[in-house]
């Protein structure tokens, strides 16, 4: 007579290696909050969540160039708030100029602050930069990415609002005969800047619409790679209490299978 292996304590010490296994795969999901920690976790699925978080990263970027983009603009429409301000005052001194009862000395005294407002517009067309960038002193335009596909993009105009340009320098009110067209220079500076500010604001109003635009995209991108590679917490804490207890189990099971041998040769050595 011969006893063959103990094939139900084998049986059973496979059930616990891979029980073990299990355990040990439940509790790293636990720890890191994924269920993809290796490409092996599921080949198929990870080359999914990948690509996902390729593209909430660059959108990311994207959105990080709108709100410089954003702020960029904001820098140079206070600039333009300011010329604003400093072309009110030069409307009314054009205005005052032209009061034809004002001594020289007056004119003198209006004409000395009517410069130095035409050299403070000058200089801040001239000077006002964001990042080294510079809008305000002569034609062109910029591109700015606002996306993450290559024609995501938006064109932000440069305006050339130097005194020359705004036709504002120069201005001479101390000649009564030329006061009517200084004021008139002045309004359509006023005009000319009114109307730059105007498209940078629509502009920044387009970026608005972009920046929510990317903020929906990034949330469904989340929450599609949120689904394939994080781990759910309730799911795998069951996964891993049912692991732990059919690893005692089996380890109760192998202790009693493995004394089956020696049951069974007690009982043959009975045997008469």
């Amino acid at each position: 007579m011969r006893l063959n292996k103990n094939m139900f304590s084998l049986n059973i010490y496979n059930s616990y290696k891979s029980e073990l296994t299990n355990n040990s795969k439940a509790m790293n999901n636990i720890s890191s909050g994924l269920k993809l920690n290796k490409a092996k976790d599921n080949a198929g699925k990870i080359a999914q969540s990948e690509t996902l978080k390729i593209q909430i990263v660059s959108n990311e970027a994207a959105k990080r160039n709108i709100q410089d983009t954003n702020s960029m603009i904001q820098t140079f429409d206070g600039a333009m708030q300011e010329m604003n301000n400093s072309l009110s005052r030069m409307k009314e001194l054009t205005v005052q100029g032209a009061n034809g009862i004002l001594s020289d000395t007056d004119k003198k005294a209006v004409q000395d602050e009517l410069d130095q407002l035409i050299s403070h517009i000058d200089y801040m067309a001239k000077n006002t930069d964001f990042n080294g960038v510079k809008l305000m002193d002569s034609a062109g335009s910029i591109e700015s990415i606002i996306g993450s596909l290559e024609d995501e993009t938006v064109t932000i105009p440069k305006i050339d609002l130097t005194a020359t340009t705004l036709g504002i320098s120069g201005l001479d009110i101390t000649d009564s005969s030329k006061a009517g067209a200084a004021i008139d220079s002045v309004e359509k500076a006023i005009k000319t800047v009114s109307a730059a500010r105007s498209k940078f604001g629509a502009i920044q109003l387009g970026l608005d619409d972009s920046s929510d635009g990317v903020d929906t995209r990034n949330l469904s991108l989340q929450k599609a790679q949120s689904s394939i590679a994080d781990a759910d917490m309730a799911e795998e804490m069951i996964k891993f209490s049912r692991s732990q207890i059919l690893i005692q189990s089996s380890i109760g099971l192998m202790a009693q299978s493995n004394n089956f041998p020696k049951d069974a040769l007690n009982v043959l050595q009975n045997i008469r």
